[in-house]
């Protein structure tokens, strides 16, 4: 696809084909070379020479997978990506490649089964994770009435994409349509003539018609599209291999890359050609999308310090001069390829990306404006403008109805076709929970099996039951917390819990239900956020024995949850860490059971606080008499609780500070002086080592309000200031 070739750098170097006989080599030599100079429809030929030859090998067999990808061909691709995974020192990148070429072929279920084995062999930390492609298929295709489409009546056989609005009744757009005489120039990356810009009426039924050619000094020999028009349309920002007043300047490997210039209207034509500030001849820079006020200008790169592939940009207007490019970010731009920015008349953000979830090759997303250059999470605009291959270039009008994008979908007149669309009905995210219900005994999925999904108080808020693979699926909100039950005779109830408080990311949760038998002994828990939403997935949980002090370990999954089969008539000791939270210790015992499930959770608060170095904590309970010092029966329950804490984090030291109000005077530093000595000697008592204590007596010198000496204040307000808090001043590693 010609289109392709405005993602990355690009080389028009004229290439001769080699005669090469007798065997394979020449062939592989010629089409490596044509592979470095990014010739791909060139290499392609070489290589399929050199396959029948017989050099089926692994490094044939890679480089034609990669043209036939890069060049639009999946069904090839995926023909020989199957092969490549089959090597058996095969780059956990090609079961990636295999994974989007299957995707780009509607095959969505086989895509999960090749990306869920590419995430297991790269996770950091040894733990699975599941991609969900067929459930975010499943997603985007659930509203296709959204949009109607329709071809426009200016496509051709070759390349005709990416339309940008000049004024309301005309559109830009790039064509590799050859209207040239003489000598054809063509590209060696698809072998099609090179682009040139085209200009084309908008039909009253909002169709395009009446392709002509741009006119003026914006068209060269090279290529030259996208491009962007100013609001009244006399600007013209566009892109164009890096070519200006009559010479090529190329990288230092010889790539001629991509660069933007800026035209003027100039009578019904376009001249006085300049370039963009940040051109380079070593990076491309390209795909120009102008804000309505022209104040912000996004644009497209694969310039040092991006997040992968190529990366959306902006720039913004200050007094005339463009200030430096700022990447959109984690949240627009992923590790693999952003492309096609476009600016909505209400500040929404649509771009295309094969990084962020989607159907299959490039898909349109958008992102809606929150103010101050910052955008929300994307979305997938979903069916039927998102297909399973490139969908890209997305404009709308001002009204937000009606508009048109480009995709090199089956049926189209040939290679990348302009298609109009018509939007229904706003765009709105949806977000999932997804995952499989598996017999923990047989390891199988279980199928035909009733799911429920509860809220954070256990009311049923949906069922469904799950599918030929075992897979259940529900709709959710977010900043809402979740559970999903699923029950069967002979099983205990499994039970996943879910946070939807940053699904904008992901989009689709998952969460297996693992049902294990109804016998034996089962410890069960859930370890959530104190201060935040959610829960706390990574939580080392440590069983620990105490007759053998034999010890098991094991993590909470994403959804704080775990699941631990223990020994009966045993007593135990669990032990939850993570670092940078203060750990808990819970004591359990099986004595006189044979079966059934604990909960963790009935026993102990499981919210899990965070270590803040240097932030006091209240203890609430701790309270004196007038000028007394003496501990009372509920404060020594509460600095039981505390000794409790800091025998379980051995590394912590902290100060204990006493606080009184102004109404106490000047002597109150002295009489918290001996309150904080009291605490401190009770947790020393309590296991606590005296060394890893600091009492401190502040009285009335750190009031937390205006209630100074001699203030009238209410009682309330007095209260504020006589408190007691511990501290944490440093942790030592175990």
């Amino acid at each position: 696809m010609l289109r392709t070739l405005l993602l990355f750098a690009l080389s028009f170097l004229l290439v001769l084909t080699a005669v090469a006989q007798g065997n394979a080599g020449p062939y592989i030599k010629e089409g490596d070379r044509f592979y470095e100079q990014l010739a791909y429809a060139r290499a392609i030929e070489s290589y399929v020479k050199a396959t029948e030859l017989g050099a089926v090998n692994e490094h044939v067999t890679k480089r034609l997978a990669d043209c036939y990808m890069r060049t639009g061909q999946s069904d090839q691709a995926e023909r020989w990506y199957a092969m490549v995974v089959k090597f058996l020192n095969r780059d956990p990148q090609e079961m990636y490649n295999f994974a989007e070429a299957l995707k780009s072929n509607g095959k969505y279920v086989e895509a999960e089964e090749w990306m869920d084995r590419y995430l297991a062999a790269t996770s950091p930390d040894g733990n699975p994770r599941r991609s969900n492609i067929s459930g975010f298929a499943r997603n985007f295709l659930a509203h296709p009435d959204r949009f109607i489409v329709r071809p426009t009546g200016i496509n051709t056989a070759v390349s005709d994409f990416g339309t940008a609005w000049l004024g309301k009744d005309k559109v830009i757009f790039s064509s590799a349509r050859n209207v040239t005489t003489g000598i054809e120039r063509r590209a060696a990356w698809n072998d099609q003539p090179f682009l040139d810009l085209f200009v084309a009426e908008v039909t009253p039924n909002g169709d395009l018609a009446g392709a002509t050619t741009m006119l003026g000094s914006v068209n060269s020999k090279l290529h030259e599209g996208p491009a962007s028009a100013s609001s009244n349309g006399d600007v013209l920002w566009f892109t164009r291999n890096n070519y200006y007043n009559g010479r090529s300047q190329r990288s230092s490997g010889g790539i001629s890359r991509l660069a933007i210039y800026k035209a003027y209207a100039q009578g019904g034509a376009w001249g006085r050609v300049e370039q963009f500030l940040y051109n380079n001849s070593e990076i491309s820079v390209g795909h120009p999308a102008l804000s309505r006020d022209g104040k912000r200008l996004f644009f497209v790169s694969d310039m040092p310090g991006g997040h992968g592939g190529t990366d959306l940009y902006m720039c913004v207007d200050q007094a005339g001069q463009w200030g430096e490019p700022v990447n959109l970010g984690s949240t627009i731009n992923t590790p693999q390829n952003e492309s096609f920015p476009y600016l909505g008349a209400d500040g929404t953000l649509y771009f295309s990306s094969n990084g962020h979830p989607g159907l299959g090759g490039m898909d349109i997303h958008a992102a809606k404006y929150l103010g101050l250059d910052e955008f929300a999470p994307p979305m997938n605009v979903g069916a039927p403008v998102n297909g399973t291959h490139d969908d890209f270039a997305f404009i709308i009008d001002q009204e937000n109805r009606r508009g048109f994008f480009s995709s090199n979908r089956a049926g189209g007149v040939g290679d990348d076709d302009i298609y109009a669309f018509e939007m229904l009905a706003p765009l709105q995210q949806t977000f999932l929970v997804t995952g499989k219900v598996i017999d923990d005994d047989q390891g199988s999925p279980l199928f035909d099996l009733e799911v429920k999904l509860l809220d954070k108080k256990g009311v049923v808020l949906a069922t469904t039951t799950t599918d030929s693979r075992g897979e259940y699926t529900f709709t959710v909100e977010k900043d809402k917390e979740y559970q999903v039950m699923a029950e069967l005779k002979g099983r205990y109830p499994g039970i996943q819990h879910i946070s939807t408080d940053r699904i904008e990311r992901q989009q689709i949760l998952s969460r297996d239900i693992h049902l294990v038998a109804s016998a034996g002994i089962w410890l069960r828990g859930t370890v959530r956020n104190k201060d935040a939403p959610g829960f706390v997935d990574g939580v080392k949980v440590t069983v620990v024995n105490l007759s053998s002090f034999f010890s098991e370990s094991f993590e909470t999954g994403e959804g704080g949850d775990f699941n631990i089969r223990m020994q009966s008539n045993e007593e135990f000791e669990v032990l939850l860490e993570k670092a940078g939270y203060f750990s808990v210790s819970i004591p359990v015992s099986t004595i006189g059971m044979s079966e059934g499930v604990i909960d963790l959770n009935e026993m102990r608060d499981l919210a899990f606080e965070p270590v803040h170095i240097g932030v006091p904590i209240a203890l609430k309970h701790v309270r004196w008499a007038r000028n007394d010092a003496k501990l009372d029966p509920i404060a020594r329950t509460e600095l039981d609780a505390l000794a409790e804490r800091l025998n379980v984090n051995p590394g912590a030291k902290v100060e204990v500070g006493v606080h009184s109000d102004s109404r106490d005077g000047a002597d109150a530093a002295r009489i918290d002086q001996k309150r904080a000595d009291a605490i401190v000697d009770h947790l020393v008592t309590k296991g606590v080592m005296r060394d890893r204590l600091v009492g401190k007596g502040y009285g009335i010198s750190k009031l937390k309000n205006h209630c100074a000496p001699g203030v009238t204040c209410t009682e309330e307000e007095h209260a504020a200031n006589r408190r007691v808090e511990y501290t944490v001043l440093s942790i030592t590693p175990p």
